[in-house]
């Protein structure tokens, strides 16, 4: 298997899954590191927390910009607390110590990170101060989420009016901000969208154009698949239904 320098870290991940260790068949992994020998950690991560407190734990999605070694996110999707369901991220990393703070929208919490990374996984610790779950802390997990930009997207949704198929033409930036179209076959209302959206670690979402369709989904860890929840918003094909994804 030959890598381009766009998906090296693609190649590691799945080089990981085989258990033949990272980079098999991929050359150098000149792409896994910025300027100065810091670990590139750009792009879309998925992650898990566990708390030393008790059997709790929560997942956060977020999109890393990274600029030498300052980290950012605009966008960090929790699941699984009671206390936020998105919120900012900032920090740092030097060589192979990364150090992440999320604020919670709203600021009811702040969750301080601080892991070492691969380029592929993070692994480190967190904690928690701040009015809803300060004074929890665990350990912290993080996977490198491929990007979901592909011509090659075929799915369906299912609702209780019936059943739709489609294709999906999409296009990610180095922001994880998505555009493209989407082509629907059976629907009496629409054909083709213009859509735009944002992927945030396992999280995708999408919305046409004219604010008649919306989609939120989550991917597989290969990001081959994506599936979740769609909406038509109004119109006479009003509706809300289910919806799965894939490509090659």
């Amino acid at each position: 298997m030959l890598c381009s320098r766009k998906s090296v870290r693609v190649c590691s991940i799945w080089a990981v899954l085989a258990g033949a260790g990272f980079l098999v068949g991929c050359g150098d992994d000149s792409s896994s590191n910025q300027p100065g020998g810091n670990a590139n950690v750009s792009g879309n991560w998925h992650a898990v927390t566990t708390s030393s407190l008790g059997p709790t734990s929560f997942d956060l999605d977020f999109f890393i910009v990274q600029n030498g070694g300052s980290l950012a996110s605009s966008t960090v999707f929790f699941g699984g607390t009671p206390c936020a369901d998105n919120g900012t991220l900032t920090g740092s990393v030097d060589r192979q110590a990364v150090d992440l703070t999320i604020t919670e929208s709203g600021g009811p919490d702040t969750i301080t990170i601080n892991a070492s990374t691969n380029s592929v996984t993070m692994t480190g610790t967190y904690n928690i101060s701040g009015s809803c779950d300060g004074g929890d802390h665990g350990t912290f997990s993080a996977n490198f989420v491929p990007d979901v930009e592909s011509s090659q997207w075929s799915g369906s949704t299912a609702s209780s009016n019936g059943t739709l198929t489609f294709t999906a033409s999409l296009t990610e930036d180095s922001q994880g901000r998505l555009s493209g179209s989407m082509v629907f076959s059976g629907s009496p209302c629409f054909s083709q969208m213009t859509v735009s959206g944002k992927q945030a670690g396992s999280v995708v979402q999408l919305s046409d154009s004219q604010g008649l369709f919306a989609a939120s989904g989550t991917t597989s860890n290969n990001a081959l698949t994506v599936s979740g929840l769609y909406s038509v918003i109004s119109g006479p094909c009003q509706e809300d239904g289910t919806f799965t994804m894939s490509r090659p």
